[in-house]
């Protein structure tokens, strides 16, 4: 009702201007109504979001540089939609195998290396069998070439469970001059904390290799240590 006096008090003055005098004026009163409004925002279509995004990619030539600080107020979504109904921040889809790669040493400052500097890599992820990996020093890529050293001096190690859930490990042989590795691929130890008969087990996969216990390499009567047989 406030607002309504004022309005009619307006009304009534511009109506009644003319039988005021010339030199007469009223007072200009400016009346501000502030309100509060509520919006409803719209559930996020990230195959939109997803399409946009594809398009402004294709209008440019490399991938997408953003320099400085990036904020995302709520879940991010790679090769797919964040897993509905969860709160996981980040959502990694793949194809195959889901891993993130992790590449450090891009300065080459590392003072333990001082002459024979090189980055270092290294992949987390689940791999396409189910397994949960931590993969170092080696790039898996989609081609031919598969899974490469990157460090031609080095081993390739990677450990974690396999599809079974039992702790698995692998490390290969090197050839310093090719990189490529001379162990199959496949996990040349597994630890099964819970086999199937309810016993602990180590299980050894490359043929005539020797696990050592007491960290022995040669054979001593305090070491407990079997060979596996050549099948």
């Amino acid at each position: 009702m406030r607002y309504a006096g004022f309005a009619l008090t307006a009304v009534l003055a511009a109506g009644t201007s003319s039988f005021l005098p010339a030199g007469f004026k009223l007072p200009t009163r400016t009346i501000v109504v502030v309100d509060t409004v509520y919006v409803n925002a719209p559930r996020l279509d990230y195959t939109e979001i997803a399409r946009q995004v594809a398009q402004i990619n294709g209008q440019q030539q490399g991938p997408m540089t953003i320099d400085g600080d990036l904020i995302v107020k709520g879940r991010v979504g790679i090769g797919g939609p964040p897993e509905p109904e969860t709160g996981y921040p980040l959502t990694v889809h793949g194809a195959g195998d889901a891993r993130m790669l992790f590449i450090s040493n891009e300065a080459l400052d590392d003072g333990q290396r001082i002459g024979s500097q090189h980055r270092h890599v290294g992949a987390v992820g689940v791999s396409h069998d189910g397994g949960l990996r931590i993969d170092q020093n080696a790039v898996c890529f989609t081609d031919s070439r598969g899974c490469v050293v990157d460090d031609r001096r080095r081993r390739r190690a990677y450990s974690g469970y396999d599809s079974m859930g039992d702790m698995s490990f692998f490390l290969s042989d090197v050839d310093s001059l090719t990189g490529k590795m001379t162990a199959p691929p496949m996990q040349n130890l597994v630890l099964r904390l819970i086999d199937w008969d309810g016993n602990i087990k180590f299980t050894a996969h490359r043929p005539g290799q020797r696990i050592f216990f007491q960290g022995s390499t040669t054979p001593r009567a305090a070491d407990i240590q079997w060979e596996v047989p050549l099948h």
